[in-house]
């Protein structure tokens, strides 16, 4: 942190003061504010390298993922198959997340001002938290689903629903990746990964079922896997809306330690004489922020 300059007043009193320090996503932005005087600023601006990456992955992320919805839907029509037609409901609920997450990348370049002095990062962790309530969603409907074909087994065509899937996991794979290569680090593009690794396991599902039916002509398999699929979705959307929520109700980063941050305060910058108050919170995945009033010399 920069140190502000000291502040002189008539007395020779302690005045108080405030100290803020921001930490955006991945960057170090350093502030010191000393109020009652002369403020003193020291800005490391960085721009967010990962934003124009990140742009073009949720793009391609989500044509992608349209075609193979497209290709899904009207294979599931043409083979009879409700495994596909329903995969492909599901690949539409994901390309709707995407939409989502690429809306979020947008609106948080807008620059900060006196109605949103954070700007509007926030918006990503609306987005995680919708993508987290639709994977919750999509958890309940696929288990929901398999009980119903547990007690009433569906006949299905696997040679064509195996074809169809094994596209549709190289798809689901190759976004994936893409993802992947975009930067994990805020929560936006991890939730739209996590989607994106539900449609793969969703996909290698469908081809283990295809070709164990195939071979085998047990109906189970299906509902069976798809119990499975189920349960690890919802372990991830689980983690996505408890951290959205945590970040949305201004809780303390669990890797802070308020002593060890009131001490490197009164450490670094000689001016201050106490701290008080002492407040940090996150306003997005690595965006981390402190507020506290001060007394200085």
């Amino acid at each position: 942190m920069s140190h502000p300059p000291t502040i002189s007043h008539p007395q020779d009193e302690p005045r108080a003061s405030c100290a803020h320090e921001h930490r955006p996503l991945q960057h170090a932005h350093g502030h010191a504010h000393a109020h009652e005087g002369t403020g003193g600023h020291a800005h490391h601006h960085h721009v967010d390298l990962h934003r124009p990456r990140q742009r073009r992955a949720f793009f391609v992320c989500i044509v992608l993922t349209l075609v193979m919805m497209v290709v899904e839907f009207a294979a599931g029509v043409a083979t009879g198959s409700l495994m596909l037609i329903s995969d492909a409901v599901h690949m539409l609920s994901h390309a709707a997340a995407l939409g989502i997450s690429f809306l979020a990348l947008l609106l948080a370049q807008r620059k900060a001002g006196q109605a949103f002095p954070y700007g509007l990062y926030r918006v990503e962790i609306l987005a995680a938290l919708a993508n987290g309530l639709t994977l919750a969603a999509f958890t309940i409907w696929i288990a929901y689903e398999s009980v119903q074909r547990i007690l009433t087994p569906v006949a299905v065509s696997a040679g064509e629903v195996t074809i169809v899937a094994l596209v549709g996991l190289a798809v689901n794979v190759t976004t994936a990746l893409i993802l992947s290569r975009a930067g994990l680090e805020d929560l936006n593009t991890k939730s739209a990964f996590l989607h994106m690794i539900g449609d793969t396991l969703s996909s290698v599902a469908i081809v283990a079922g295809g070709v164990l039916i195939y071979f085998t002509g047990w109906r189970l398999v299906d509902p069976i896997l798809s119990v499975v699929v189920a349960f690890v979705i919802g372990r991830w959307s689980w983690g996505l809306l408890r951290d959205s929520t945590l970040i949305l109700m201004e809780r303390k980063p669990a890797h802070v330690d308020l002593g060890e941050v009131e001490e490197k305060l009164l450490a670094e910058i000689p001016e201050v004489r106490a701290v008080h108050d002492l407040h940090v919170w996150e306003i997005t995945s690595q965006f981390v922020c402190l507020s506290a009033p001060v007394i200085v010399d």
